[in-house]
């Protein structure tokens, strides 16, 4: 749900404007909004003065700090006391200096080892070649490498066409794939050498950086000298990096959080309006935390005045914060939402619907208690992970899981899984039809008929457990798809109600009678399918004593007269296009029927091959069944999150007006640590 916000206005004297914003900082509830004036006494904008060159020190000094944490890999650790603030910047500069001076130490040896390490088999070959004869006042020497043969019979022709016979060429093999070559010439003619090269789209070999001017002989020594020494100088300068972070990094952290904190405070001051002897400022404070920054103001109530109001979400909802106010349940689900800003202050907020029924159509979706059961063991391994405060690199995606967005993503997989087991009960599948084939599951077409009405045809094998929901017969594919058609009709009407809700609230009447009309022509429309039993009887529309016929004229005319009042004629297109979305529903049967045959082709596979050899047949076929299931497993699983969330994004929030009244995110005034 959306939390209920109150305006606030805050006037003090301006000698005690820094410690007023400092109590409100750490209280952490003000979102401060910029206040404007034309009132030539007060004075709005960036800080000037004194005070702004003030801002500048702090500003200089915390991006030192930062630099200089992120230098020495510092992690934030327990709480310390804080320095004075006039041995901030002595303090930052006793832990800079070194830092700076190991981390330009650590640059070069690492580059060093990583030139020697791209390039050391080849200048080695290439020294063997040339000798000393790079240090010729007469003779100049041009390096490259080829992969070809051809490429080096290319390069010999069209030095010769170049320079006749005023050239040599030296090769040698240095691996697989290269082969070093070094080309003498006349230093007169090094210029229509490298001609010549080119022509031959070969280029000439130069080493990075220090390396490039040296003579080959020399940078084979210093390749060797790296080689000697390196990797532990590299080691020695990381340990005494580490044993700075360990030394200084949790009383670094404090002051660059202390930093960040003054500069926080001169930033929201400038967002007020400043006179010669008072401030005013104004934001919006959640309506349960009023309290909090009434007490935090308390002390200096002889300088300070505050003055709150009922935000007005009819006209001004666009420029009121929207905090979330939701269970520690729901909460783990509003990420998925994060897609796009908050909802606007005073409609609606999803996120309870997705954390309730996105699970709920994933697992209708998976439906299997094999892949269920990996399900939960990954979401207990991320909670576990989280748990130890441990972060989550994904390569994949070139991201890395905080702990906090890692034990969300652990929730919102368990629930999943939870989820997919219990609907796998109802199916019976267990990667497949497994479970079937060990007889512990199996079809009983009586059971079917009675509670479903459905006769399934063929032979079926008897077992233990009767299935429930027997999704990959084809003869209950008409059961599924009702199902889900059902789904999408209470989906999108509810979320054409909502929006009705919403816009009559508002007092939007261009939008209420578009929302209107387009409930009562979808009514229309689903009637109209189920009195003609979906277009086979058309005759059945003229029965004017059904009272279904009456109730989807009725809801045609509804539609009309929203039409006409809310003069959008595309609402005939949008219409048809929202009957598109409840079909749209019917993607839950789609995928997940799909994925289940699949499953059980790869179980049928792998039990084949297990019954034709005596010995080597079980173990062939569970080595090819879990190969095949793997790889339909990686093929499947993008579909079975991004459809199901994908009817929550598209066929739902979108008739809601979710995407089109955006709001503004709550960001309170808060210190460093209450932020982190």
């Amino acid at each position: 749900m959306i939390n209920k916000m109150q305006q606030v206005v805050v006037a003090g004297r301006q000698r005690d404007s820094r410690a007023i914003m400092q109590a409100l900082q750490t209280v952490g509830v003000l979102h401060i909004v910029p206040v404007e004036t034309t009132d030539k006494g007060f004075q709005i904008g960036p800080l000037g003065g004194a005070a702004a060159d003030e801002r500048r020190d702090a500003e200089r000094l915390l991006a030192r700090a930062e630099s200089t944490l992120g230098e020495i890999g510092a992690r934030r650790g327990g709480a310390v006391t804080l320095p004075a603030e006039a041995e901030w910047p002595a303090l930052v500069e006793q832990v800079a200096v070194p830092a700076s001076r190991l981390q330009d130490q650590e640059t070069q040896l690492q580059s060093d080892l990583d030139t020697r390490r791209a390039y050391g088999d080849v200048v080695r070959a290439l020294a063997g070649l040339v000798g000393n004869l790079d240090r010729s006042q007469r003779v100049a020497v041009l390096y490259l490498t080829v992969e070809q043969p051809g490429e080096l019979q290319a390069a010999d022709a069209a030095l010769k066409a170049e320079l006749g016979e005023r050239y040599a060429v030296a090769s040698q093999r240095v691996n697989d794939r290269q082969t070093a070559v070094a080309v003498a010439v006349l230093r007169a003619e090094r210029d229509k050498a490298r001609s010549a090269l080119s022509k031959a789209r070969l280029g000439e070999l130069r080493l990075p950086g220090r390396f490039e001017r040296l003579p080959i002989a020399e940078a084979q020594a210093e390749f060797e000298r790296i080689g000697s020494g390196s990797d532990r100088a590299l080691d020695d300068v990381r340990t005494q990096k580490a044993q700075l972070a360990k030394q200084h990094g949790d009383q670094l952290y404090a002051i660059r959080d202390a930093l960040a904190d003054r500069v926080g405070i001169d930033d929201a001051r400038a967002q007020t309006a400043r006179g010669k002897y008072g401030f005013v400022l104004q934001g919006f404070v959640p309506a349960d935390r009023v309290a909090d920054m009434q007490r935090a103001l308390e002390p200096y109530k002889s300088s300070v005045v505050t003055e709150l109001h009922e935000v007005d979400e009819h006209h001004g909802a666009g420029q009121i914060p929207v905090q979330l106010k939701n269970n520690s349940y729901v909460r783990n689900f509003e990420f998925l939402l994060n897609i796009s800003d908050p909802p606007r202050y005073g409609t609606f907020d999803p996120s309870w619907v997705v954390a309730v029924m996105f699970p709920i159509f994933f697992g209708f979706i998976v439906a299997d208690l094999g892949f269920g059961l990996l399900y939960l063991a990954a979401a207990l391994w991320m909670l576990a992970r989280a748990g130890r405060n441990q972060s989550l690199p994904v390569g994949l995606l070139g991201i890395t899981l905080d702990p906090g967005t890692l034990k969300q993503v652990g929730v919102v997989l368990r629930t999943m899984s939870i989820w997919t087991l219990i609907f796998g009960l109802f199916t019976g599948e267990f990667f497949g039809n497994v479970l079937e084939h060990l007889h512990l599951y199996y079809v009983n077409p009586d059971l079917i008929q009675r509670v479903w009405g459905v006769t399934l045809g063929g032979e079926h094998e008897s077992g233990l457990i009767p299935i429930l929901f027997p999704r990959t017969a084809s003869e209950f594919s008409n059961i599924i798809l009702l199902i889900c058609l059902a789904i999408g009709i209470i989906f999108v009407l509810w979320s054409w109600a909502l929006r009705t809700q919403l816009t009559l609230k508002h007092r939007h009447m261009h939008h209420a009678y578009e929302a209107i009309g387009m409930l009562g022509g979808l009514l229309g429309l689903i009637l109209l399918a189920f009195i003609s039993s979906a277009g086979r009887n058309f005759g059945a529309l003229g029965n004017f004593s059904n009272p279904l016929v009456l109730l989807m004229l009725a809801g045609f005319v509804v539609f009309l007269v929203g039409l006409v009042m809310s003069r959008a004629p595309l609402m005939l297109i949008e219409v048809l296009s929202q009957g598109g979305s409840i079909i749209s529903f019917t993607r839950l049967f789609a995928v997940g029927v799909a994925a289940a045959i699949l499953a059980n082709l790869a179980t049928d596979l792998g039990w084949g091959l297990g019954g034709v050899l005596p010995v080597i047949g079980p173990i062939l076929g569970i080595l090819i069944a879990v190969i095949v299931h793997t790889f339909l497993f990686a093929l499947t699983i993008l579909g079975h999150i991004m459809q199901p969330i994908r009817l929550m994004w598209v066929e739902y929030l979108n008739p809601t007006g979710f995407y089109q009244e955006n709001g503004i995110r709550y960001r309170p005034f808060a210190r460093a640590s209450l932020k982190r």
